[in-house]
């Protein structure tokens, strides 16, 4: 089997991400809820993960670890989804 796969494309069951980042179910729903993430759904209406996901989980992982809250975490998504024009800085 070729492994040139576009890694957007590699899509994983969320028992996958659970045993790749060490976190559980609950955690990866809420984390969802929260909007940090949005899986795509299979045919079955399963949650399914691409690597972009998982990197994801990780890093929310470490920030959280790090003592940043989900509204900080939110926060740096969102300032980095926003780089790309002038940096704004307020207050």
């Amino acid at each position: 089997m070729k492994s040139d796969i576009p890694r957007r494309q590699a899509y994983f069951p969320i028992r996958v991400v659970m045993d790749m980042t060490n976190l559980s179910a609950r955690q990866i729903r809420y984390y969802e809820e929260q909007g940090l993430i949005k899986p795509t759904r299979n045919d079955g209406n399963q949650r399914m993960f691409s690597l972009e996901d998982i990197e994801r989980f990780i890093e929310i992982k470490t920030l959280i670890k790090q003592g940043v809250n989900i509204a900080g975490v939110k926060a740096i998504f969102a300032s980095r989804q926003q780089e790309g024009g002038t940096d704004h800085h307020h207050g």
